[in-house]
């Protein structure tokens, strides 16, 4: 017997999802997992609070506020990519929170140029965050050393003697949490990681699409296998840099495996990257209802067409009726405006019949 569709979903961990909404006509998910990271944050600070006698309501606000914060920088950064695939011509479907991250379903043109906007928006989304707050951090306390610049203390002001309080603790950890996954994708080769992307993107109009994925994911599988180690000496966040090292060294293995078996070629699918979703995996199943801005553009679509279609069988209407005024007064009957109008006509069909007839004789 074979399996079912359910469990056909749920054998991949990457489908233990549930949808939070749409927006922009774009599927937002959240994993499982991410609840349950969510969980351990919290009650990671709940215990610390517990430990040093601070009260545990401050600190379950806190944990929930980061893990808040968390979720909006991951989301903005997943939309850069998806906005960023539109932009080229290609197309945004889901977006998916985990763990790890986020990953956008998108399908930008087969060309290095697309993919490189494609992969460039989501680290640009974080780079206008730590702009506006870095300047806003440096109008406030006046001075460039009130912005947290060091990568390995990206919640602490780099001028002593600030003590952030209420608000300004709260921006911190955003600044900190955006720079932290400003670093990540932008720094790290790691395919699928946004570094990767790049990398492979701009490697792509001089080493062609197939030489390229296989110098990303190489430098992909060895900058894992680096990241795994200095997991060993981060304290805090050893698990997760684990995690980001174990999935990117297996992501660049499939697509290295994909490529020696001729799974993975010019205009094909992109495999585990993503590029095509992260359920291209998947069998297909049956399409969904198209959400409210993309039944919005069909019907602006729609409407153009109809728009064009009157349009052009009312020249055909003034067309026919000039003609009839020339065959029953002459041409000297005809008004300024009506000779312009004709003049015109008879180009642009002159022009189609062009068209066709080169179409019809085909290349020589």
């Amino acid at each position: 017997m074979s399996p079912s569709r359910f469990d056909r979903h749920t054998d991949n961990p990457i489908n233990w999802s549930f949808s939070v909404g749409r927006v922009f006509d774009i599927q937002i998910r959240l994993h499982l997992f991410f609840i349950l990271g969510a969980f351990y944050i919290v009650s990671r600070d709940v215990a610390s609070a517990r430990e040093v006698g601070l009260p545990l309501s401050g600190a379950l606000g806190w944990g929930l506020m980061a893990t808040a914060a968390l979720f909006v920088i991951v989301l903005l950064h997943e939309f850069g990519h998806c906005f960023g695939a539109r932009h080229v011509g290609g197309g945004a479907h889901e977006i998916l929170l985990w763990p790890l991250g986020g990953l956008a379903s998108v399908s930008p043109p087969h060309r290095p140029g697309a993919h490189l906007i494609t992969a460039a928006a989501g680290p640009f989304v974080n780079v206008v965050i730590f702009v506006l707050l870095g300047a806003l951090f440096a109008v406030w306390m006046g001075g460039l050393d009130a912005i947290p610049w060091h990568p390995f203390r990206p919640f602490t002001p780099l001028r002593e003697g600030i003590y952030p309080t209420g608000l300004h603790r709260l921006l911190l950890a955003v600044f900190g949490i955006n720079y932290i996954l400003l670093l990540f994708n932008v720094c790290l080769p790691v395919y699928p990681l946004d570094g990767g992307r790049i990398l492979q993107a701009l490697l792509w109009p001089a080493k062609g699409y197939r030489r390229s994925m296989e110098i990303a994911t190489f430098t992909g599988m060895v900058g894992a296998i680096v990241l795994a180690v200095l997991a060993f000496f981060t304290e805090g966040t050893s698990l997760l840099l684990l995690g980001i090292a174990g999935f990117g060294y297996l992501t660049c293995y499939r697509q290295r495996q994909m490529l020696r078996h001729e799974m993975l070629t010019e205009g094909g699918e992109f495999g585990y990257d993503f590029s095509q979703g992260y359920t291209s995996l998947e069998e297909a199943e049956k399409p969904r209802r198209p959400g409210f801005f993309a039944r919005r553009r069909a019907h602006k679509l729609a409407r153009q067409t109809e728009r064009e279609r009157s349009r052009l069988q009312q020249r055909e209407q003034d067309f026919d009726r000039i003609l009839a005024k020339i065959s029953h007064s002459g041409m000297n009957s005809l008004t300024p405006q009506e000779r312009r109008f004709l003049e015109e006509e008879t180009q642009r069909r002159q022009s189609l019949a062009g068209d066709t007839a080169k179409k019809a004789d085909g290349p020589n």
